[in-house]
């Protein structure tokens, strides 16, 4: 499945950076369990600190003169950014210091003043400027370079991510040993300049759009605020390109409310967690569409309560249940056919998405 441009490519994108930066294990996998949100959360939470208020668009452009990125990142626990600029460099002869100063130059221009932005704008400037200082060598080799640009899937992504922060370990160790890379190790990468393009191409742009996000510069509806906990598109938290204060009337609320069923008892093993507090995003892993959403409502009522094996006919059946997997599913139309889906920000646990319509399943039974 070919990941678009919208909530879902950024939270794949956010999955790469922290593969390739973090120093936690390298199979570590983001889930909802809060390691996005607290990735992204550190910074924001940096640039946002360092930004004044009277000099939004100055003292961001001072943060990312080219040279600070890596400090920046380095003071965040993020240093194989290093290591993937100095590979870039030193391996496939990649002009870095001219990538960041395009960007930081277009940048300026676009938000000097404390202008606004949006992300597909910051896009295009980091796409544009890596393009400008690493041309493939050869006709064939950009368009093998453009086609995995546009049609790798979140899946292949991701491996590509586990793939390159092993050969940044194996770049770092041989820098460690010999000081400088031989012809050896200069072969042992040949052929990877697509693939380790591709991802500096996007983790530089997640920093800088977090960085102008946290800075208040990009576009109120920009999809990135949603994960910023900004005013945003996707959660009706605008309108006529404003920010408002109250809740959408087109996002209802829904009410949230405790089973008086006694026929399925709950299960002794499981623990009500509670996802999307704060900023953070629950998100499930599976297909973005209304049967994938159907059988993972049909299964958190089984992990929630005993005795619903064989239910299932009866769980999709109920009005209630219909109502909440079609909320869900408007509520991920724009992202329609990934291979992720948000549960909208109102639900906090499985048990409470089960209790709206556990007791309808109890009565039908």
């Amino acid at each position: 499945m070919i990941i678009k441009n919208s909530e879902i490519s950024f939270y794949v994108d956010t999955m790469i950076v922290e593969t390739l930066l973090s120093n936690e294990s390298l199979y570590k996998t983001a889930q909802a369990s809060g390691l996005f949100s607290q990735l992204i959360d550190k910074v924001k939470n940096y640039f946002g600190n360092h930004i004044d208020p009277n000099d939004k668009s100055g003292s961001l452009l001072n943060m990312l003169a080219p040279g600070a990125i890596s400090i920046i990142f380095s003071s965040l626990g993020f240093g194989w950014l290093g290591a993937l600029l100095g590979l870039a460099m030193s391996v496939f002869q990649v002009d870095v210091k001219g990538i960041l100063s395009s960007i930081w130059n277009k940048l300026k221009n676009a938000i000097s003043g404390d202008k606004q932005t949006t992300s597909d704008e910051i896009d295009e400037m980091v796409n544009s400027s890596v393009q400008e200082h690493s041309k493939p060598a050869t006709e064939e080799e950009a368009a093998s370079a453009l086609s995995l640009l546009e049609n790798r899937s979140a899946a292949q992504l991701l491996r590509d991510a586990k793939m390159l922060k092993v050969a940044l370990i194996e770049y770092d160790n041989h820098l460690k040993l010999h000081k400088k890379g031989g012809p050896s190790f200069l072969s042992m990468f040949s052929g990877r300049k697509s693939t380790t393009m591709n991802l500096l191409t996007k983790v530089l742009g997640w920093i800088f759009k977090v960085a102008v996000a946290a800075a208040g510069l990009l576009v109120a509806g920009d999809v990135i605020n949603k994960f910023l906990g900004r005013p945003n598109a996707l959660d009706d938290t605008i309108q006529d390109g404003k920010p408002i204060t109250q809740p959408s009337t087109q996002e209802p609320a829904i009410i949230q409310t405790v089973s008086k069923q006694t026929k399925f008892p709950v299960k002794t093993t499981y623990t009500d967690k509670k996802y999307n507090i704060g900023s953070s995003n629950w998100v499930e892993n599976i297909p973005n569409d209304e049967s994938s959403i159907g059988f993972m409502l049909v299964q958190f009522a089984k992990d929630v309560y005993s005795g619903l094996d064989g239910k299932e006919a009866i769980i999709r059946t109920s009005p209630a249940f219909e109502v909440i997997r079609d909320r869900i599913v408007i509520y991920n139309r724009s992202s329609a056919g990934d291979s992720m889906v948000f549960i909208p920000k109102y639900f906090t646990s499985k048990k409470q998405i089960v209790d709206m319509f556990i007791d309808d399943v109890a009565e039908n039974t």
